[in-house]
């Protein structure tokens, strides 16, 4: 019999609303782990800094810790440094998730993994919820926070993988092309359900 908390993915293409849906989650006690949060503290390890200073020298490194931005700038469009970064931070934060999860108390454990299926970890997961909205809807809201152009943000939407691929591996799909009281309904329908999710087979994250 499956023991430990019954884990839920939480996912979606950006600018989709998956964080606002999993801040909505968190603001009513349940506990949400942020995936890219985790992944960023693995960045900060020494042994992941000496990586990356090697690859890229030490202009990458600002006060002692990474400058992310300096970074981004490096990866952003180049396959091969960013395939390099995640062989140095994935392991290390995979690892991280895992004792998470198996040091929680709770009934019900959250993630927030925006590359949930573009990492292959949907088998990691009881559950699976996938936050959706149509590609124009996602540009206006990435456009108006104001820190990438539209021809950044075009980049990054045609390197993850489509919804309509996605949604027949899901187990719930939230439409998110409405206001904020429209996706505050949806978590409270979420939560009305969680009684009837159950545990599965499932791999660990590492």
């Amino acid at each position: 019999m499956a023991t430990g908390p019954i884990l839920i993915g939480i996912t979606g293409n950006i600018g989709s609303g998956k964080s606002s849906f999993s801040r909505l989650l968190a603001e009513q006690g349940y506990d949400v782990v942020f995936a890219d949060e985790v992944a960023q503290l693995q960045l900060d390890d020494p042994q992941s800094l000496n990586q990356i200073v090697r690859r890229w020298g030490k202009e990458v490194v600002k006060d002692g810790r990474p400058d992310r931005r300096k970074i981004a700038a490096i990866v952003f469009g180049n396959k091969a440094e960013l395939e390099f970064l995640n062989s140095v931070v994935h392991p290390m934060a995979l690892t991280a998730l895992q004792q998470i999860a198996d040091s929680h108390q709770g009934r019900y454990l959250f993630f927030e993994v925006p590359l949930l299926f573009e990492a292959g970890m949907q088998h990691c997961f009881d559950y699976i919820v996938l936050v959706t909205a149509n590609r124009k809807k996602r540009l206006q809201r990435l456009l108006k926070k104001g820190r990438e152009t539209s021809a950044q943000i075009e980049a990054r939407m045609d390197a993850q993988i489509e919804d309509l691929v996605k949604i027949p591996l899901c187990n719930l799909v939230i439409d998110n092309n409405g206001s904020l009281a429209a996706l505050k309904a949806s978590v409270k329908e979420f939560i009305d359900r969680l009684d009837s999710i159950r545990h599965k087979d499932k791999i660990p994250f590492s």
